[in-house]
């Protein structure tokens, strides 16, 4: 039987530990990772393994260039990065027998003959072993429908797009004659390009989900946790017992110290007199230990030198660093290899100190000293908010501006506030951030949301950024035209703000400012060139909080000759791009105003494109019409909705309320009829929204709910729900705290109900 073993990746996430050996060499109780991998796959029979590389690929090289007990390997070096299923093709010429894939940096504890079983019993080419997580938005979700079948994958998704909680493991059973599907000697991953491929060709794909242990040791946290579950034998590992939760390869040190079950320690270990060591507790070869000090659920590796009265908790020491006398370490933390920790200094949770660095004596490291891999999710649905646990100050900005400006995308950015002065501020730190890094900003002014999106789209801007704080604090983010930012764009920004690894210009680099606030003129224009003629067969009047949209489109109608009257009025609101209107007394919801202008355009044959949320009626506009219906994702976490977002880009009634009250007004002109007369022509419906608070992973409501397994693609958000009485669907926002329920149905009453009918089962469960 024969593997091939997936080592080639840097372990970016991973690092300071991973700066200077590849992921899979990091050492767990005094072993490499490679080596449990090594011997589950030999305990299950596999006798040839051929371990592909990339990252450091000599240091694997050498520890196993005879092999490693009765495993034959093969090793394979990747000159130029091949992806996992390219580099599988590489590695496996001349597997003629279905044949394991692994990861080479994952501890697992799986039944690989009953995983073989199944894949042979099944019939499927390729089987994906995978496992429930609570929050699986770090790996590849895999959607299964009946029997296990594969439908679909989305990588690294957003909340709202985790309807599953299977998360790929990346460990796959193959059968041969799919390597003939993949490209010799280019890029090409499993998840990303072979699976989509072979689900295109209906090739069957099947997963098999076990609750077995899985570790995907990809950062600082997770490589402590799987010691401690290690000790706490989730894992099946065999250590060497001397007594009771007390592990260690020969007999214990001499002298005067206290050990708390459980602990592991090395050879060649040296512990002072009043040390206390453990519990949970990981101290490897040769490394010595001061006196007096303290190490609680830590893990110090080889060739440490931690001195007297030194303190460790939840913190990570690498091979060859030195704490010096008194320092701390708190949880999360991390001694790069070969790094030094002064006299009486302490380091911060979460903060990572790089190889070779030196600390100097009575320092508090507060930040990371050079890069770091702490995740923040400082992007809600509202944008970037003080409910972000951060509060929007001055450098808060200038590192969110530096994080925006560091993506590589990202060479235009249009910034405008609601002229407030507090957000002027804000956009004045922002700016300096943006523009150090290199990248230039469009200065639309005083503006209002929907207005700065289409000023964006004349000037060609990356990125935007509306700075508010008339009604609360907040800095919305979008993309191209206005759009949603991608989710890969989301993770980005996020990052760089996490890590405080900015791209930072050269004097002769650094970006400039463009005043374009004379862009809103144009704005007017665009607004009056959305109707080919003349509005004086229709009345209507324009409402709003911000006095800055009303008298925008009210002088904009009285230039295209509207009559103003109340038997027709609109209501927008504050950022511009919600709209209801009230006409003879009876109301019209944003959905049925979207709607009544998408049929319009569908009759005469053009397409249309619409938010994912809006209602599923929506796709039956199109029928007996030569126009089709496409749906854009609030966050997606591939290209799946590309052509969506084009058309969308420009058909900006869908998103800015001015420009769809001056179309219907069109509309009403050029067919000489009344709101109430378009709004006949399409499906009556009602619709209700809510959202709920809740207090577990969104992965879970899959669970709860069940879902609809008709779409195998990614283009698809949340959980869509049927009922008697009407649809749901149920979209978790982005910071996963929260769900969005949006209910449409035969009457607002109905609607309502559905939407209390999912906050019931929230409640009580």
């Amino acid at each position: 039987m024969k593997a091939v073993i997936l080592a080639g990746g840097e372990g970016s996430r991973l690092r300071p530990l991973t700066c200077t050996i590849p992921k899979p060499m990091a050492r767990i109780f005094g072993k490499p990772i490679i080596e449990y991998i090594f011997d589950m796959l030999s305990g299950y029979g596999v006798t040839e393994a051929a371990v592909t590389l990339g990252y450091m690929p000599h240091i694997i090289e050498e520890a196993y260039a005879n092999g490693y007990k009765k495993l034959k390997l093969g090793f394979y070096r990747e000159e130029e990065p091949l992806g996992t299923a390219g580099s599988v093709r590489a590695a496996a010429r001349g597997f003629n027998e279905p044949f394991y894939v692994v990861c080479g940096d994952a501890m697992f504890d799986f039944d690989l003959k009953k995983i073989m079983d199944y894949h042979k019993a099944s019939g499927a080419k390729i089987t994906i072993v995978a496992t429930a997580k609570s929050d699986p938005r770090e790996y590849g979700v895999v959607k299964v429908g009946k029997e296990n079948r594969v439908l679909g994958f989305v990588e690294k998704p957003s909340w709202s797009q985790v309807v599953s909680n299977l998360a790929n493991t990346g460990i796959y059973i193959v059968n041969p004659e799919c390597l003939e599907l993949i490209p010799d000697g280019k890029s090409y991953d499993f998840a990303k390009d072979l699976f989509p491929l072979m689900l295109e060709r209906n090739m069957p794909i099947y997963c098999y989900n076990t609750d077995g242990y899985w570790c995907d040791v990809g950062n600082i946290s997770a490589y402590l946790e799987c010691h401690n579950d290690i000790f706490e034998k989730r894992m099946f590992c065999r250590l060497p017992v001397i007594a009771e939760g007390i592990y260690s390869v020969h007999s214990l040190p001499h002298g005067d110290y206290s050990i708390t079950p459980p602990v592991y320690i090395g050879k060649n270990v040296q512990i002072g007199s009043g040390a206390s060591i453990g519990p949970y507790a990981v101290i490897d070869d040769n490394t010595s230990i001061g006196r007096s000090a303290k190490i609680r659920y830590s893990a110090v590796l080889e060739n440490c030198c931690v001195s007297d009265n030194t303190a460790l908790t939840g913190a990570l020491v690498c091979s060859g660093a030195a704490l010096k006398k008194n320092a701390r370490m708190f949880e999360n933390s991390v001694a790069g290899s070969g790094s030094v920790i002064g006299e009486n200094s302490v380091i911060r949770q979460n903060v990572l100190v790089w190889p070779g660095k030196v600390i100097g004596k009575e320092t508090v490291v507060t930040d990371n000293v050079k890069y770091g891999n702490v995740r923040a999710d400082i992007i809600s649905d509202n944008g970037v908010t003080e409910e972000c646990g951060r509060r929007l100050n001055a450098e808060t900005c200038v590192r969110l501006g530096m994080s925006i400006g560091s993506l590589p995308e990202c060479k235009k950015c249009g910034v405008a506030t609601d002229g407030t002065r507090v957000a002027q501020v804000l956009k004045a730190s922002l700016t300096a951030g943006i523009i150090g890094s290199g990248a230039t900003v469009y200065d639309f002014g005083e503006s209002f949301e929907a207005q700065m999106c289409h000023g964006m789209s004349l000037c060609d801007c990356d990125i935007g950024l509306f700075i508010a704080s008339a009604q609360n604090k907040e800095i919305r983010i979008c993309d191209k035209n206005g759009l949603p930012l991608t989710r890969a764009k989301e993770r980005s920004i996020e990052n760089f703000f996490a890590k405080n690894e900015f791209r930072e210009a050269e004097e002769l680099e650094v970006g400039e400012i463009i005043d374009v606030s004379d862009m809103n003129r144009n704005y007017k224009h665009e607004l009056l060139k959305q109707t080919p003629w003349a509005l004086y067969n229709v009345s209507a009047f324009v409402q709003s909080d911000n006095k800055t949209v009303a008298d925008t489109v009210s002088s904009v109608l009285k230039k295209l000759g509207c009559n103003f009257s109340e038997e027709l009025i609109f209501t927008v609101d504050y950022s511009g791009s919600e709209v209801t209107a009230v006409s003879d007394g009876k109301y019209y919801d944003r959905n049925t105003l979207v709607a009544v202008c998408c049929f319009d355009e569908l009759k005469k044959g053009n397409n249309v494109s619409v938010p994912y949320s809006m209602p599923d009626y929506f796709d039956s506009l199109s029928e007996n019409t030569a126009g089709r219906v496409y749906r854009y994702l609030s966050a997606p976490a591939d290209v799946s909705d590309y052509e969506a977002r084009l058309i969308a880009s420009k058909q900006r009634f869908v998103r800015d309320g001015l420009f769809l009250i001056v179309k219907l007004l069109s509309i009403m002109e050029e067919r000489s009829c009344t709101l109430e007369e378009l709004a006949a022509e399409i499906p009556e419906k009602h619709f209700a929204v809510k959202t709920v608070s809740i207090d577990f992973s969104p992965s879970y409501l899959f669970a709860l709910f069940g879902a609809d397994f008709s779409e195998s693609r990614n283009m698809s958000e949340g959980i869509k729900l049927e009922r008697e009485n009407g649809k749901l669907l149920i979209i978790p926002q982005r910071r996963g705290e929260a769900i969005r329920i949006l209910a449409e149905a035969d009457t607002f009453e109905a609607a309502s109900e559905l939407c209390l009918s999912v906050e019931e089962i929230i409640k009580n469960n």
